[in-house]
Parts: structure tokens; C-alpha cells; sequence
């Protein structure tokens, strides 16, 4: 059964909560939380330098560019983000940003609309642009 988890991130949120648009084999999927910096908690943000070389050399993600992915993108599994999209290789961004509270965050953007977060304790959370159907489990064979 392919089943797309949807999870919107909305601007000026703090709290990330998931809305599964179907169940598999009928059972409820647990809410999944996660902290999601607000835009306006920003205190700094750094890109880092990218070779001149790139196929990419008008990609760049600025801070305007990060808020607004912040504020639309949807979180997906890990999963889901390495094996559900295809990307452009070579052309990543990659900076921190700086959270009034101190906290650094690792940001790193994809030409094609995934991108993910890594925060200082390891936790990563996958964001893509838009939402593709996703096979969450195989479902169990007869007589498990």
C-alpha cells in the first residue's frame, strides 16, 4: 500500500507534527514531533563557499531562500528522502545558521527541492519541497 506522510511545516510553528494521509493495513501511524526553528529565531546564518566549477552557479540559498524552505517544505523519513526522490548530484549547499538560544544548525539544500537539517545532537530532519508516494512497509505476508 503506498501511503504519503504528510507534514507540514508552517512558518512561525515550533512544534512539527505529522498528518498521515493513509494508514497501512489499517493500523494508526504514532505522531511523529520534532523542533523545527522558526525564521524570526534565526540569529545568524552562514553558507558556505562552493567551488566555481559547480554546473550550479546560479543556485545559491540564501537566508530568504532557507526561511521560506522553513516555512513550505514538508518533512519526510529518511528513508523516504534517500530512496523516494531523485537529485542532481554535485550541486549541494551547505552553511549553519545560528538560533538566539545559541543552538548550530548544519543546513544543507538540494537543487530539485530536498533538504535537511542536523542538529547538534545528531537528530537530522529531511524536508523535500513537495510530497511523492511513498511504499511505508511491506505488508506482512499471509499467516505473520
Amino acid at each position: 500500500m503506498l501511503a504519503v506522510s504528510v507534514l507540514a511545516i508552517g512558518c512561525g510553528q515550533n512544534r512539527v507534527s505529522t498528518a498521515p494521509a493513509s494508514f497501512s493495513s489499517g493500523q494508526a501511524e504514532a505522531a511523529v514531533s520534532a523542533v523545527c526553528p522558526k525564521p524570526g529565531d534565526i540569529a545568524e546564518f552562514k553558507a558556505d563557499l562552493f567551488s566555481a566549477r559547480t554546473h550550479f552557479k546560479d543556485f545559491k540559498v540564501e537566508r530568504k531562500e532557507l526561511e521560506d524552505i522553513l516555512c513550505t517544505w514538508y518533512r519526510v523519513s529518511q528513508e523516504h528522502w534517500r530512496h523516494g526522490y531523485s537529485h542532481v548530484a554535485f550541486g549541494d549547499r551547505t552553511g549553519t545558521i545560528k538560533l538566539k538560544d545559541g543552538t548550530a544548525i548544519r543546513w544543507m539544500v538540494r537543487p530539485g527541492g530536498l533538504a535537511k537539517l542536523i542538529f547538534q545532537d545528531g537528530t537530522t530532519l529531511y524536508l523535500a519541497k513537495e510530497l511523492t508516494p511513498w511504499k511505508k512497509d511491506a505488508e506482512p505476508a499471509a499467516g505473520e
